[in-house]
């Protein structure tokens, strides 16, 4: 029994071996599976990060290639915004809803056009772009012998280009379409990423300055309805921060009656910034004094006179509707950002210009009409070489129907050929003694009678060959068929005789035959020029026509360098500028004229029917006899309020804010010479808590103080030097708003009843003062949101 028993527990013993075998390999086979499926998942896991890597490559080629489109996108905004502004006011006459939606439509067209032609593969195939500028745009690093970057079109397909032009709701997505994109990336196992899409490249949604009915009246410090006076030194300068207006000084402080600011002798005056500074006259900058106007500043005035200057400097936009005029000796004159001398007698005698009947009524003539540059002072600097547009749309006259002598007067001013110029050239345009048949040229007024004797006129030789002309007679040089000389008679008792040119481009090409093609004449011509640009860095510095962005002459333009002792005469671009510049250029008188009005650009937008009182007595804003100040104060309910209300006889109601609104100050004065007759002086005590002036009469500004906040007087405000004007919009809308208790009668007024339709103004009108990051002042634009994908897919 016991060896039955042992038996069997021998046999079990192999039986637990058996299964302990079959247990370890079992837990073995489940290792390796378990090994198995973790290597195969990494395996996976690689290769799925391989093939993203892949994708990301291919993508991040897509990214630069997209990056690249949005330069190409911001250059073309860029261009077409450019080409929209240089022809903002040419249609000025239209109202203002359809100005802004030209504008929107015209930048659509320009923008849509610039960038097909900068993708185009070609100029025949304008709907086919060019995909070697796209593989151009991709800068990736990559080991060429072992991966390939493939930029190409989906099989069967071109690379179409599609302008996009939808009106309607679906305007969002005008623009241009490219179609038919794929990008391959394959690595260097071989894997490949594969992505089609189609690019939407949109139109920006810009936003162009729009004309308002009101000026930004937060936004302007000074309206100088009898102009500005500056005085000060170079170290302690007067400076200008915001709009301004002023009118013309008074004949007692200004020689000239069309003079608007003047820096007296010795004084700097510096304007910093300012959306609209509106002159009615001129400027007047004096001996050894300093006139600068900042690059963000929109510079309006009739003209400027530099008479023995240290140093003018024009870097904004100048809109001038007559001279730049540089006289005595000395100047330093830089012209950089843009100049527009877009006075013309064309323009002005247009019958689209609003002025047109003023200046006929006033029997304005050519010169006072036409915007050139004119030399006439010693050592002269005059340097347009950081001009970047340039537009003289006048030529230089010879004034002489201001001269009256010998009981003769001269009716006519003598039309030049030149826009920029120096007097002296004007000897060219003198009638030479042989085609008179005279002793010379001027003559004597008896020598000039008995030369008439007894005739209607002088007689002339016509075929007579004139050694300075090369040769060439009166008949060959294009002067007038039936007048060929005009006759001025000057103060002195001497008579001149000049060339009378009626056709503008014969005139400048007399000018460029005279002085270019004759070199004794242009030697004894520019030995003459030396008595102006006597020193080395002396004369007038002109770049290459094709340098600038934009270049428009009327007539020539002399260079002269005062180093090489040598001129140089630029061609006039624009004798007859067409209907488009032209029409540009009526729109700057019209611009200018409104803004002598109201301070807005629009003529159009100006009320012709404000209402007075409730009777129905009604004031046309565009009468030429009401200025600036006349159309935003309400003088007449100003001077009733302060009669009603101050019991002193001072003719002064000052008024000052709760804590709330920062005690701030606003006075009201009736100082003119119907009132009080006494100059408001602005201390730097006054100055720190007042904010509003509105007054009948003279302002003067201490030495030393800085003024922010709003003037508005109708007299001549004086700047002192040092003095400091500066806006201030914040806290003149909070005291433009803040409410005035009367004098116990349970009545209120507030600051904007003095003017006229004074509520709007509350409503927002005013724009915070300070650099702008955009093209238009008011928004962000993303060029990125842009360039979009379509129909994007990945293999």
């Amino acid at each position: 029994m016991r060896n039955i028993t042992k038996t069997k527990r021998q046999q079990n013993q192999g039986f637990s071996l058996f299964t302990v075998l079959i247990a370890v390999s079992f837990v073995g086979i489940l290792g390796l599976l378990v090994l198995y499926i973790a290597l195969s998942n990494f395996n996976m896991k690689i290769t799925d990060l391989k093939g993203k890597d892949s994708f990301y490559t291919a993508e991040r080629a897509l990214e630069e290639i997209r990056t690249g489109l949005q330069e190409d996108v911001g250059n073309a905004m860029s261009k077409a915004y450019t080409q929209v502004l240089e022809s903002y006011n040419v249609e000025n006459r239209s109202q203002d809803s359809s100005m802004d939606r030209q504008r929107q439509s015209e930048f659509q067209d320009c923008f849509i056009t610039e960038l097909m032609r900068t993708l185009r593969v070609s100029k025949t195939e304008d709907n086919i772009y060019n995909m070697e500028r796209l593989r151009r745009y991709v800068d990736l690093k990559y080991d060429g012998s072992k991966e390939s970057l493939i930029i190409t079109n989906p099989a069967g397909s071109a690379p179409l280009m599609k302008a996009v032009k939808n009106v309607g709701k679906n305007t969002e997505n005008n623009g241009v379409l490219l179609k038919n994109l794929k990008v391959i990336y394959v690595d260097e196992k071989g894997r490949a990423a594969i992505i089609c899409t189609d690019i939407r490249l949109l139109v920006p949604e810009v936003q162009f300055p729009t004309p308002s009915t009101l000026p930004d009246l937060m936004n302007m410090i000074v309206v100088a309805d009898k102009g500005i006076v500056c005085e000060g030194t170079e170290s302690t300068p007067t400076s200008i921060n915001g709009s301004i207006y002023a009118g013309n000084l008074p004949s007692a402080l200004a020689a000239d009656s069309e003079t608007s600011i003047k820096v007296i002798p010795g004084a700097s005056l510096n304007v910093e910034s300012g959306d609209k500074v509106v002159c009615k006259g001129e400027i007047s900058v004096g001996l050894n004094s300093t006139f600068t106007s900042a690059e963000s500043v929109n510079l309006w005035a009739r003209g400027l006179n530099a008479d023995s200057v240290q140093n003018v400097s024009l870097s904004g936009s100048t809109y001038f509707a007559d001279d730049l005029t540089v006289t005595g000796k000395n100047n330093n004159v830089k012209i950089s950002g843009n100049y527009y001398g877009y006075g013309s007698y064309e323009s002005a005698t247009s019958d689209d210009c609003v002025a047109k009947d003023q200046y006929e009524k006033s029997e304005l003539t050519g010169a006072a009409l036409s915007s050139a540059i004119v030399i006439n002072g010693k050592n002269t600097t005059l340097d347009l070489s950081d001009t970047q547009k340039l537009m003289i749309a006048g030529r230089n006259y010879i004034a002489s129907s201001k001269v009256k002598a010998n009981n003769r007067s001269n009716t006519n001013d003598v039309a030049t050929g030149e826009s920029l110029t120096v007097k002296g050239t004007q000897l060219a345009y003198l009638v030479p003694k042989e085609v008179l048949g005279a002793s010379g040229n001027p003559l004597t007024y008896d020598a000039y009678l008995a030369l008439l004797n007894g005739a209607k006129d002088i007689s002339v030789n016509w075929d007579a060959a004139v050694e300075a002309w090369g040769g060439r007679t009166l008949r060959d040089i294009g002067v007038d068929s039936e007048k060929p000389v005009q006759t001025v008679f000057y103060n002195d008792g001497f008579v001149y005789f000049y060339l009378n040119f009626t056709d503008a481009q014969k005139s400048a090409d007399f000018m460029q035959m005279y002085y270019q093609n004759n070199p004794t004449v242009k030697a004894n011509m520019d030995k003459y020029l030396s008595f102006y640009f006597g020193g080395e860095d002396s004369g007038i510095t002109v770049k290459d026509a094709d340098s600038y962005l934009r270049y428009i002459t009327n007539g020539n333009a002399l260079s002269y360098s005062g180093a090489d002792a040598q001129g140089n005469m630029q061609q006039a671009t624009s004798v007859n500028p067409g209907e488009k510049i032209l029409q540009e250029q009526v729109g700057y008188q019209n611009s200018w004229y409104a803004l002598n009005r109201k301070m807005i650009t629009s003529y159009d937008l100006l009320n012709k029917a404000v209402k007075e009182d409730a009777e129905g007595k009604t004031h046309n804003e565009t009468d030429g006899d009401r200025s600036v100040y006349d159309n935003l104060v309400n003088e007449k309910k100003m001077i009733s309020y302060i009669k009603d209300t101050v019991k002193d006889d001072t003719g002064k109601y000052v008024f000052t804010a709760s804590d709330e609104d920062g005690g701030l100050q606003a006075i009201m004065y009736d100082n003119g010479e119907n009132g009080m007759n006494q100059t408001l002086k602005i201390s730097q005590s006054d100055a720190d808590k007042l904010r509003l002036v509105v007054c009948t009469g003279d302002v003067e500004i201490e030495s030393g103080v800085k003024f922010q906040g709003i003037i508005m007087a109708k007299g001549t405000i004086t700047l002192r030097a040092g003095a400091q004007l500066e806006s201030a919009p914040l806290e003149a809308a909070r005291v433009f708003q803040a409410q005035m208790s009367s004098y116990g009668d349970g009545t209120s007024i507030k600051p904007q009843d003095f003017f006229w339709e004074g509520d709007k103004y509350v409503l927002g009108n005013s724009s915070s003062s300070g650099k702008k990051d955009t093209l238009n002042g008011s928004d962000t634009y993303s060029i990125a949101d842009c360039v979009t994908y379509e129909n994007w897919k990945k293999e």
